[in-house]
């Protein structure tokens, strides 16, 4: 209180004790969906602190989550906002988190910065409060189909989809560009995620005589399959979505992943990040470690650029595009997604 009273004497703003800045994600580095992005955003809270805070005050990530987001998961987000008074939120760590993450903060009038979801409806709803660090799924599904189809697979490929919210989406898009490019699959095989028997899966994709398999799943569920389909086909010629690029992916799939082509949301990341970030936390980063990592910093320099104001914040997060981060330049399109273009990756 005296160091308010001071503050308002001298006709300067008062400064909280600390900084809070919502953190919508589960905080266990073990999660297999949400780890890499609650190190990430972790790192650059500490990075932010080390540089001085706001004014000498702390950053504090004010961390919430429930794995049922429409039920538990709405409460969460609306004590952040009202109860906590974040600055911000950083979340959450999937298509459907963000939507109801995007709901409340759309009538709190608070900016959410989205690390995690490709899911472009997200963005659709003309919510001004909310901003998106990857390419969205028409951006990674174009560059996906490019590759794919620029070469000896056009008219020799397989498609397995999982039915989660997620994967839907993704294949959606996926479809849409293989219209526009007048290519179709030999055999179309969706399957429910968490599924421990993709034997069918599999037999559909041999019998169609495909030379190569696109699949699109989340992190798990791509692993599995992909262990499978390597066991069975080993000649196989494997493609995927950005689940691919993730460490989880990587961890399950072992051996099964070389040679995995995937689409990559990564711009032209920062090695310099790479290297600090295995020195903190032991593992190598995924994109949502960079994504987090960046998320988080945007929302630091918006609130060291516009003060403790929620919709100057807002505005300041806009101005700050383009921003140069550590997983590449970010830079909003009109409805506050990254613009950037996706790209194609493999696995060594």
């Amino acid at each position: 209180m005296r160091l308010a009273a001071a503050l308002l004497l001298a006709g300067l703003p008062a400064v909280a004790a600390d900084i809070a800045i919502g953190y919508y994600g589960p905080d266990d580095p073990a999660h297999p969906v949400g780890g890499a992005y609650w190190q990430g955003a972790t790192l650059a809270i500490e990075d932010a602190n080390r540089e001085g805070g706001y004014r000498g005050s702390p950053f504090r990530l004010v961390q919430g989550w429930d794995d049922n987001p429409w039920t538990g998961g709405a409460a969460v987000v609306v004590r952040m906002a009202y109860k906590e008074r974040v600055w911000a939120i950083i979340g959450g760590i999937d298509g459907t988190s963000t939507h109801l993450a995007e709901q409340v903060v759309a009538k709190a009038l608070l900016a959410l910065i989205d690390p995690a979801s490709t899911d472009r409806t997200v963005n659709a709803a003309f919510v001004p409060w909310m901003f998106s660090c990857s390419p969205d799924d028409r951006a990674l599904m174009e560059a996906l189909g490019e590759a794919l189809l620029d070469g000896p697979y056009r008219d020799a490929f397989a498609l397995a989809a999982a039915t989660d919210h997620d994967s839907r989406i993704t294949t959606t898009e996926f479809v849409a560009v293989l219209n526009r490019l007048q290519a179709r699959p030999r055999r179309r095989a969706d399957f429910q995620p968490g599924s421990q028997d993709l034997a069918a899966v599999v037999d559909h994709v041999r019998d169609s005589g495909a030379k190569a398999i696109v699949v699109l799943a989340g992190p798990q569920d791509s692993a599995a399959l992909v262990a499978e389909l390597r066991r069975a086909m080993p000649e196989l010629a494997i493609f995927g979505g950005p689940a691919m690029a993730t460490r989880t992916f990587t961890k399950l799939a072992r051996s099964s992943a070389r040679g995995v082509r995937y689409a990559q949301p990564l711009g032209e990341p920062d090695s310099a990040f790479a290297r600090r970030f295995q020195e903190r936390w032991g593992v190598e980063p995924d994109p949502g470690a960079y994504h987090a990592y960046d998320a988080a910093g945007l929302v630091v320099a918006a609130i060291r650029d516009a003060g403790l104001d929620r919709t100057a914040i807002r505005d300041a997060l806009k101005a700050l595009s383009p921003w140069k981060g550590v997983s590449g330049v970010i830079e909003w399109d009109k409805l506050g997604r990254n613009a950037r273009r996706a790209a194609m990756a493999v696995h060594e």
